[in-house]
């Protein structure tokens, strides 16, 4: 490989590395502490009785309906996620969550809002639960982690003296892979 193709992977790998280090930081922090059962919680919870004399509510607008004479929306803004199941009646995102937790006889409920503190939301943020722009940028860090390291082995491979050695090192990653996965817990 000719010098100045190096040196534009090089470049490459470089600017993708140290323009996508912050989110990286953020997903393998999160990741090693949910390892670890470290979920971060709620920084303030707020639980309100709720008559459901028409039962439970089917869609996002009925639902609404119900809830707003008690929160007001400006007030506390909902997340984007509306989920509509029998146990599970409400609106969830990185910030916050809204539900309803319906009785057994289905003719009242409790209205919970929950202010999740920073642990949990960065949590959530590494789950897919912060909104379009954190997925994309998930989607985009992962790309770039691809690029770094076939980059990486570009450059590697284009040098004589590191070209066995990469090699090796390459088949032994694969070698480790499939261990992993066979010896791993169903």
């Amino acid at each position: 490989m000719k010098s100045r193709n190096r040196l534009l992977w090089i470049k490459l790998h470089t600017y993708f590395s140290c323009f996508f280090l912050p989110i990286a930081i953020l997903y393998i922090a999160t990741g090693v502490l949910y390892l670890f059962d470290i979920e971060g919680g709620v920084d303030e919870q707020f639980e309100y009785s709720v008559s459901l004399p028409k039962g439970l509510p089917s869609n996002e607008q009925e639902t609404l309906n119900i809830i707003s004479p008690i929160v007001q929306p400006k007030e506390v803004s909902l997340p984007a996620d509306f989920y509509l199941e029998d146990e599970w009646i409400g609106w969830y995102g990185y910030k916050r969550q809204v539900y309803l937790e319906p009785s057994q006889d289905k003719q009242s409920a409790i209205l919970h809002v929950k202010e999740h503190d920073l642990w949990h939301q960065f949590l959530l943020i590494h789950k897919g639960h912060a909104g379009p722009l954190f997925w994309f940028s998930a989607i985009m860090l992962g790309a770039s982690l691809l690029f770094s390291l076939i980059s990486g082995l570009v450059v590697a491979f284009a040098v004589p003296k590191f070209r066995k050695i990469s090699l090796q090192f390459t088949l032994l990653g694969f070698v480790f892979l499939v261990g992993a996965f066979s010896l791993g817990n169903y």
